[in-house]
C-alpha cells in the first residue's frame, strides 16, 4: 500500500470537482486502508483549478448513519473530518473510521471566480 498525499491504503474512488460550466478544478481522491479500517480523502487541484497557486480548497469526509449502499446518507450526529484553507496543491488528508457504515465526501476549489464543487452524491458510498 503506497502513501499518496498523506493517505495510506489503496485508492478506491475519485470524484471530480467542477465549475458550473463543467471545468474540472480538482479531484477528490478517496482511499481505504484495510489494515486500519480507515478511509482517507484529499482534494487535489488541477492546472485549471490553480495547481501550484494558493487558493481556497477544501475536503470533508463524513460517516453516514446507514450501512445500505445507495441509501440516502444522513450524517446528523455522526463524526466527520474537514480540512480547508489557502493551499497551493491540495486540501487534506482527512481520515475517518467508518467500519460497517457508508461514507460521504465533499470538496471545493474557489479560484476567485469561478467556484467548483464535487461530492460522492447524496447517497452513501463504499459501505461496509
Amino acid at each position: 500500500m503506497a502513501a499518496e498525499y498523506g493517505c495510506t491504503g489503496s485508492l478506491i474512488d475519485t470524484y471530480p470537482v467542477r465549475t458550473s460550466t463543467g471545468a474540472t478544478y480538482g479531484n477528490i481522491r478517496l482511499y481505504y486502508n484495510s489494515a486500519t479500517g480507515r478511509n482517507c480523502a484529499v482534494n487535489v487541484k488541477t492546472s485549471l483549478g490553480g495547481y501550484g497557486k494558493a487558493s481556497h480548497v477544501s475536503v470533508t469526509l463524513k460517516r453516514c448513519k446507514t450501512s445500505t449502499p445507495g441509501a440516502w446518507c444522513n450524517t446528523s450526529g455522526e463524526p466527520w473530518r474537514q480540512d480547508w484553507g489557502n493551499y497551493t496543491y491540495y486540501a487534506g488528508p482527512v481520515e475517518l473510521s467508518a467500519a460497517g457504515r457508508c461514507i460521504h465526501v465533499v470538496g471545493a476549489v474557489n479560484d476567485s471566480p469561478p467556484h467548483a464543487d464535487g461530492s460522492s452524491g447524496s447517497n452513501g458510498v463504499h459501505c461496509g
